[in-house]
């Protein structure tokens, strides 16, 4: 890729717009009258390459045309977590085409994708006078997950609330995609379990955790 320094600001990809509707992101842009065309860059917001790194595979050249006729940038929203797409402006010169090497982010916009499904169920087993009850949690996911992911709380008199609401436990193992029944654990009659994502873990944007 034939990258330059950008000359003028007037090159500039400034004032990205997006909408998401169903399973379509749609993003527009004020493209500047100099620019023929632009080269879009998406990848996962966690491996962003530099400049440098770039290569014509990893971009899509875009024309004007192209812009008008569709009034914007179309993709479909399929990938699991947050996205980032930079657009890099491009001209024609001397049968050539040049990359102007903007890096001041106002030609770059993040996307939350798509969030991984992660189901469980917790089932109470108790017996008539015994002081203690069996417990039998379910975890069933769309993509295989760390054991650092989940953790499990319990807690006397209800059912915990948050980690910080009762006693938290990690799991020993992680879970491929699927369902995956964990063996059973004895608790007092009085406790109650819960599942949540770990302390510190950011997973909101790529996971959902839905109780069954």
């Amino acid at each position: 890729m034939n990258w330059v320094p950008i000359t003028s600001p007037h090159f500039e990809i400034r004032n990205i717009k997006k909408t998401i509707q169903d399973s379509e992101v749609h993003l527009s842009w004020h493209w500047p009258k100099e620019i023929d065309f632009v080269y879009i860059y998406q990848t996962s917001a966690d491996e962003v390459k530099p400049i440098s790194e770039l290569r014509e595979n990893d971009v899509k050249l875009y024309t004007r045309d192209e812009y008008k006729g569709n009034l914007g940038y179309v993709s479909k929203l399929d990938t699991i977590g947050r996205t980032a797409c930079q657009i890099f402006p491009c001209q024609k010169r001397e049968g050539g085409l040049i990359v102007f090497s903007q890096q001041n982010e106002n030609n770059l916009v993040y996307i939350n994708g798509l969030r991984a499904k992660i189901y469980f169920s917790i089932a109470y087993k108790q017996k008539l006078f015994q002081i203690r009850k069996k417990v039998r949690m379910t975890i069933d996911t769309e993509l295989p997950i760390d054991k650092e992911l989940l953790v499990y709380v319990k807690k006397s008199g209800g059912l915990p609330g948050s980690p910080e609401d009762g006693t938290v436990y990690p799991f020993v193992r992680g879970f491929s995609a699927g369902k995956t029944v964990l063996p059973e654990i004895e608790i007092e009659k009085n406790e109650f379990l819960a599942i949540f994502f770990n302390n510190g873990k950011n997973l909101a944007q790529k996971y959902e955790l839905i109780p069954q």
